[in-house]
């Protein structure tokens, strides 16, 4: 099984005690998510004083594979079967197809991304669909940016890349000095 590489968050805070929190509420909103296997770099740029919070997120993009035997391994025990997922992403949708064709009593999560399902052959999961569409990973890394921003910072920019999301939030207009310094806040996350 592949190890979702951890995610390096850089924050850059004029306030220390508020620069911590706001690494934690990252740290929680990409675990709430399930998203950890597809963030690479948050980066926060925290300026209360202005106020002013830039938050630049790069990931990677996700390539919906819809089978159990696509997007986990599937290792035979005695009596069960154990699936090792690839994502976190794909363990509630994992959940409900498997409770719904064995029944809660036969399946049980064994791990943050495993689950037992007693009485079945590797064969007869494998072709199981969990979703009928990809998952859209980039409305979850804004749904992530919009966790993680202060809710009073209205006025914002967004700048969408290739794998990359950035967000100026501020609650006066934007100012060209700011978007400057956003960029800088992307190379960071580039490194």
């Amino acid at each position: 099984m592949r190890r979702a590489a951890a995610i390096n968050i850089i924050v850059d805070s004029s306030d220390k005690v508020g620069g911590d929190q706001y690494r934690y509420i990252a740290e929680k909103s990409v675990e709430d998510l399930g998203i950890g296997g597809s963030v690479e770099t948050i980066v926060l740029y925290i300026r209360p004083e202005i106020p002013l919070f830039i938050i630049s997120i790069r990931y990677r993009d996700f390539r919906g594979k819809n089978t159990i035997g696509e997007l986990a391994s599937i290792d035979a025990r005695t009596g069960s079967i154990r699936i090792r997922l690839d994502s976190e992403i794909d363990l509630g949708d994992a959940l409900k197809v498997l409770w719904s064709e064995y029944g809660r009593e036969r399946v049980e999560q064994a791990g943050r991304m495993e689950i037992v399902v007693q009485g079945v052959e590797p064969e007869e999961v494998q072709q199981i669909k969990i979703r009928e569409k990809a998952v859209d990973i980039s409305s979850r890394i804004s749904e992530l940016s919009s966790r993680i921003i202060p809710e009073g910072f209205r006025v914002r920019s967004v700048k969408r890349g290739e794998n990359m999301l950035t967000v100026i939030a501020a609650e006066d207009p934007i100012k060209e000095e700011w978007k400057a310094e956003a960029l800088k806040i992307e190379a960071m996350g580039n490194a």
